[in-house]
């Protein structure tokens, strides 16, 4: 897997697939994940043609993140990677956490299309308690063992604190931002999520003038990416972008 260092925020480890001269297409994962997570959706898009590119999140798997861990300076490290690969106006998919920073580089027009997957759109009161290190090894040790195998450049415990900080103190996005957005937008979300409220990607579809919401029924927020109707409302999006 290639990197590149991106100004100011370290080493971004990143995957490609797919042809070379095709559409770019950026793959952007949820919290505590890397850009191995994405694969199912890769395997649905394969078909499609697209340039997949893959990210590790600053400080997610081989990624490397310098000073704070933020939305922004997430965001900050991908528009690096744009400019690095020298891409133009990629389209990008991001699932909780990678929607997240999705909908940022959306705000700042780098990118030409958007697939928000089960992604607040406001902060979670309850990231700092649902992120702590010692809650997540108490409800799973088994996921705790998997995250310190995962995370290669920052210690999950440090990483998982980090982002309960962030989710929680983040102000969330301007409703007159997202009502300016110039780009198409596919919301995603399951009606069992319980990590992120149903009427926040509703808004956001509602907000986003170009805007479109697809109800997964019966999924939760884990499971989004293994549904295959899901999948496909992402692949029928997309191939908008290809007629």
């Amino acid at each position: 897997m290639p990197s590149l260092p991106t100004p100011a925020e370290g080493t971004l480890w990143y995957a490609e697939s797919g042809p070379a001269d095709g559409r770019p297409l950026l793959l952007l994962h949820a919290a505590l994940q890397t850009h191995e997570s994405m694969a199912p959706l890769a395997e649905e898009l394969a078909p499609l043609g697209l340039r997949l590119i893959a990210v590790d999140l600053p400080g997610h798997g081989r990624s490397a993140h310098a000073g704070p861990l933020t939305i922004r300076t997430m965001a900050d490290a991908v528009a690096g990677l744009i400019e690095r690969l020298g891409l133009d106006r990629p389209l990008a998919a991001g699932y909780s956490l990678g929607g997240i920073v999705g909908i940022e580089l959306a705000l700042r027009g780098l990118v030409s299309g958007l697939v928000v997957l089960a992604s607040r759109i406001q902060p979670a009161g309850d990231a700092r308690a649902t992120f702590a290190p010692e809650a997540i090894r108490r409800r799973s040790p088994l996921w705790a063992r998997q995250l310190a195998e995962k995370h290669t450049v920052t210690p999950w415990e440090a990483l998982a604190a980090a982002l309960g900080e962030e989710l929680a103190s983040w102000p969330g996005f301007d409703p007159q931002a997202l009502a300016a957005l110039s780009v198409p937008v596919l919301v995603v979300q399951g009606d069992r999520d319980q990590m992120v409220p149903l009427e926040q990607g509703q808004e956001l579809a509602r907000l986003a003038p170009q805007g479109r919401f697809c109800l997964v029924p019966r999924a939760g927020h884990p499971e989004l990416l293994y549904r295959a109707d899901a999948r496909a409302a992402v692949r029928a999006f997309l191939a908008n972008f290809l007629a």
